[in-house]
């Protein structure tokens, strides 16, 4: 009974140290693999020493590791090409494990506190040819920090707290392609900081607070082709600055503070909204230009049949500048004039000196609304035949003849709300224009009667009516009837008058000058009518009789004064 006892016993005890081993080597199993990746890929472990096994981790050429703050076996990945690494601990980037990654080409490093990156951490990569770091907390770039992996080809800094950018701070990196140090805190940049990446192409600074550049900071980067400056505090940019980029692709300057006056070259697309412009010259081609929201009395551009895209909305341009502007622009397709102060449309002949015909062939969008003209011209250049969407609304117009619209064969969107229009020859309208899908109508001045038979007629053809301020503009990439940026020096732009919104109209109609006699006519049976009650009333006789008194109590005076003296003399 007793070694029956004895032996129940130690296999008790037997089970029990089995299963505090297995409890003891479980628990930082479980510890590891609650610190796996959250895309459910577990961590490869070596159980006799608890590291983890990164050949075995990421077997494949691409591997993505979150929450990592482990140790690493001897093994290395050989295989692995990409890593991405995020939401590190911090002080535990586990740069220790570049160490196994020989063959490494991409490295991704995102939202881990990374305050400063030393180039010995990159040594073991030597042969990286892209990083990204986004949302590291770097915070400074210091000489020669990247010369260490002098194979990068892109080089993604942005969304950091980078304030201070060393000279040399990429030195060493010859084949560089793409350079992003977007959304910093970089307030200055010195001369040469970008020399030694002769083979850039893509260059982003937007969003941070450079206020100005250096003439020949771009000197050495010939093959730039894409610069985005946007979101920074620029007041100058000098032609020397950006006169070495002879093929730019894109160029970002829109809101950059008060630029004022603007002078640049050439590049295929321009995008300057919001930035304070009041003068615009580019001395070559662009392709498309969206200088929305400024102060532009002048632009110049000298290569206009390059020109495709012209968005001017909400300038201060009027309808001299619209006329030579567009002179030469036959290749133009889309254009945007609102919110200026256009008062009349360009015609045939125009200035004294054109030395050539005014033709816009290619023309196929035009936005006019909310300008001051006040007749449309049967013979304007601006009416391209290949004209299919055409925004008039907001203007001064009295009254449209449907014959100017003859020439247009291929308009399907039309847009007249806003005038003071009170009558349409809408069945001719519609009988020249077959292929007409949409027309505006709203806030004009048509009798009830009128509109509701307008309306029947052309939704019974399929023409559809928008409700009111519900039309659409396929063309501007940006709000047209929104609100304004609030940029300094566009106070003028933003007060200005508003046709058929805020201001008066400055023509006089027959039915306006009837209505001022009707109510002069009025007033004036009003105050004969208020005379004559008041003289039934009696009104004006208690007036006199209440004047009276004052001048019999003076005279009782007078003859009170007498008999006192006649009495004395007595």
């Amino acid at each position: 009974m007793q070694s029956e006892l004895m032996l129940e016993f130690s296999a008790q005890s037997e089970s029990f140290r089995i299963g505090r081993d297995m409890h003891l080597h479980l628990c930082p199993c479980l510890l590891l693999v609650l610190l796996s990746p959250a895309t459910g890929e577990a961590l490869s472990i070596n159980y006799a020493t608890g590291y983890v096994n990164l050949s075995a981790t990421c077997p494949d050429s691409y591997c993505s590791l979150e929450n990592l703050s482990v140790a690493f076996s001897a093994d290395r990945a050989v295989k692995l090409k990409e890593l991405h690494l995020s939401y590190c601990s911090r002080y535990s980037v586990p740069f220790q494990m570049l160490n196994l990654t020989p063959n490494l080409s991409s490295l991704v490093i995102r939202n881990c506190s990374i305050y400063y990156i030393s180039k010995e951490i990159l040594k073991p990569v030597g042969n990286l040819s892209a990083l990204q770091m986004q949302r590291t907390n770097l915070w400074v770039l210091r000489d020669e920090q990247f010369g260490a992996v002098p194979r990068l080809e892109i080089l993604e800094l942005g969304h950091n707290t980078i304030h201070t950018v060393h000279v040399r701070a990429f030195k060493g990196l010859a084949r560089l392609r793409l350079l992003g140090l977007q959304a910093n805190g970089i307030g200055q940049l010195l001369e040469g900081t970008f020399d030694p990446l002769v083979e850039l192409l893509h260059l982003d600074l937007s969003g941070n607070e450079i206020e100005t550049l250096p003439g020949t900071i771009f000197g050495q980067n010939s093959k730039l082709r894409t610069l985005m400056l946007n979101g920074n505090r620029l007041t100058v940019l000098t032609p020397q600055t950006l006169g070495h980029l002879a093929d730019l692709r894109l160029l970002d300057l829109s809101h950059c503070g008060q630029l004022s006056e603007l002078h640049l070259h050439s590049a295929h697309t321009v995008f300057l909204e919001a930035s304070g412009v009041t003068s615009l010259v580019i001395e070559g081609s662009v392709i498309r230009l969206l200088a929305d929201n400024n102060e532009l009395t002048h632009l110049s551009i000298g290569d206009k049949s390059s020109v495709l895209h012209l968005n001017l909305h909400g300038n201060l341009l009027d309808g001299n500048d619209t006329d030579t502007l567009l002179r030469g622009m036959w290749n133009l397709d889309s254009l945007d004039l609102s919110k200026n102060l256009i008062e009349a449309l360009p015609q045939p002949g125009g200035t004294e000196d054109a030395n050539e015909l005014f033709l816009l062939p290619s023309l196929r969008y035009l936005n006019l609304a909310y300008n001051r003209v006040g007749r449309l011209p049967v013979a304007s250049p601006l009416l391209s035949p290949r004209l299919n969407h055409l925004d008039l609304s907001h203007n001064h117009m009295l009254a449209v003849q449907v014959e100017s619209f003859a020439g247009l064969l291929n308009l399907e969107s039309l847009y007249l709300e806003g005038n003071r229009l009170n009558d349409l020859d809408y069945e001719l309208l519609h009988r020249q224009h077959e292929g007409l899908k949409e027309l505006g109508l709203n806030d004009n001045e048509w009798g009830a009667i009128f509109f509701r038979k307008m309306a029947t007629y052309m939704t019974d053809r399929g023409v559809y009516l928008p409700p009111r301020g519900q039309h659409t503009t396929p063309f501007n990439n940006t709000q047209l009837d929104g609100d304004w940026p609030t940029v300094t020096g566009q106070v003028l732009a933003q007060n200005r008058d508003q046709a058929g919104v805020a201001g008066i109209h400055p023509y006089w109609t027959l039915r306006d000058i009837l209505a001022m006699v009707t109510l002069v006519v009025v007033m004036l049976i009003l105050l004969l009518h208020l005379y004559r009650i008041l003289e039934e009333e009696g009104c004006f006789r208690r007036y006199r009789r209440w004047r009276r008194p004052e001048r019999t109590a003076s005279g009782v005076g007078r003859l009170n004064e007498q008999d006192s003296e006649q009495s004395s003399s007595e």
